[in-house]
């Protein structure tokens, strides 16, 4: 890397040796009186330490902060990656330096002057003097747009929090951030930042850049009822599941009964539908008639419904334990199909792949009972639990392979890519059999088996 003076200029060298940085043509920060730095032995031997030939020396001298903000600024481009991320990580490094260290050849030098910047966000507000918004300003938007995605990570995972900001920040950087194309640094902000505002949010839920986005807005704290009727119209059920388990989301009631009658071929709601608060009795008689009877007795155990609710679950509950007696339930033809089949010898994962693909939710389900030995209650609760390794465990138990576990995770479990268990070593599974089995227990022994 070449060189540079004080204030940015080129310094050439000879040989790959230091040369000594020209006289500043600008005026120095200004420095206390009892500032170490205004010493000149000080000041002397701290630069024959920055124009030496021991990198750890220099290092030690740029994690100084009490040194001339001039020698940090030569330091800035040493050619020791080491001095340059000890200069970006140096809260008394001046910001005319960070301008050129937000262009390091280095990811790790950009990304501790990401963490550090952002620390002045909360001054720029008040701050009078134009030059040094400026530059901040323009480091940070530097930094929002680096090609590197563990710099933009890092200034995502720092800036989502900050409660103020004046609001070129907010345009140039916050939304720059949000809009990424990589949930990794969108995520953080979507979720976080109190500085997004509501058009902001809707228009990522309507038109989002990445797989998670809108999964992260539904986590948000506080989630106005605007924002969430976005949600619910994006088709995203994921992030569906994620607003309907978020106790702060306000639903607005007719969305919420939207959502209920979407719900019954969608069992990664039904958990987080079942614990939704201050649910109405027509609510809970709708969820009551299509939940896994494990979230049935969920609802049972609220102390929150009033007497209308729960006459009506009552009500439900006495309907499906008849009919389960009789036989005359909903699914019973597909039981007795994935029966006859498996006494055929034709249930098998070819039959049971292509009937996962055609989305025929109510054949797979009870084919994983009669291929496990689960009762379909045992499967409803393991499918709609939320759970990669609940899942999983069951494929397991019904002697299928991992690659029908992940295809069961995704296509009926709605568990999100990011959170899918993934086959090992090509084939097995990613759980030894003592932890599948002991996941299946966790929903079996309840007397479900």
């Amino acid at each position: 890397m070449e060189a540079r003076d004080g204030i940015g200029s080129p310094v050439p060298r000879a040989n790959g040796q230091r040369a000594a940085p020209e006289p500043m043509t600008k005026p120095p920060p200004s420095r206390r009186a009892d500032d170490p730095s205004n010493d000149p032995q000080s000041l002397h031997e701290a630069m024959k330490v920055a124009r030496g030939g021991d990198a750890d020396a220099r290092r030690r001298l740029a994690e100084r902060t009490d040194i001339a903000p001039e020698l940090l600024f030569y330091l800035a481009e040493d050619t020791d990656t080491a001095v340059r991320q000890a200069v970006a990580a140096n809260p008394s490094t001046p910001r005319r330096a960070d301008e050129f260290l937000a262009r390091d050849a280095d990811e790790t030098v950009r990304a501790s002057v990401a963490a550090r910047v952002v620390a002045a966000v909360a001054e720029l507000g008040t701050e009078r003097r134009a030059q040094h918004r400026r530059i901040t300003i323009e480091v940070m938007e530097t930094l929002a747009l680096d090609a590197a995605e563990k710099v933009r990570r890092r200034l995502a995972e720092s800036v989502s929090d900050v409660a103020s900001a004046p609001a070129d920040v907010v345009r140039r950087v916050i939304e720059v951030l949000a809009r990424d194309t990589a949930i990794e640094v969108a995520g953080p902000v979507l979720e976080r930042s109190p500085l997004l505002s509501e058009d902001f949010l809707v228009g990522v839920v309507q038109s989002p850049r990445n797989t998670g986005a809108v999964t992260a807005i539904s986590r948000r704290r506080g989630v106005s009822s605007r924002v969430s009727d976005a949600v619910a119209a994006s088709g995203d059920d994921a992030a569906i599941a994620a607003l309907l388990a978020n106790d702060s989301a306000q639903i607005r009631e007719a969305t919420l009964d939207r959502l209920i009658d979407l719900a019954p071929d969608r069992p990664s709601w039904h958990a987080p539908l079942v614990a939704r608060p201050k649910l109405s009795a027509g609510h809970v008689g709708k969820l009551a008639r299509f939940v896994a009877m494990a979230l049935v007795d969920e609802l049972r155990k609220r102390t929150d419904l009033d007497d209308e609710a729960s006459a009506r679950l009552t009500d439900v509950m006495s309907r499906r334990i008849e009919e389960a007696g009789t036989g005359n339930t909903p699914v019973s033809a597909e039981r007795t199909r994935a029966v006859t089949m498996h006494d055929q010898g034709q249930l098998d994962e070819l039959s049971l792949s292509e009937a996962l693909t055609a989305g025929r939710r109510a054949f797979v389900m009870a084919a994983l009972s009669v291929r496990s030995g689960l009762t379909e209650g045992v499967v409803h609760s393991m499918m709609s639990s939320g759970n990669a390794k609940a899942v999983t465990a069951l494929a397991w138990k019904a002697g299928m392979t991992m690659e029908f576990a992940e295809q069961l995770q995704l296509r009926l479990a709605y568990i999100e890519p990011r959170d899918v268990l993934r086959a090992t070593y090509g084939t097995r599974y990613a759980l030894d059999d003592e932890q599948l089995d002991w996941q299946v227990s966790m929903f079996s022994d309840g007397g479900n088996r």
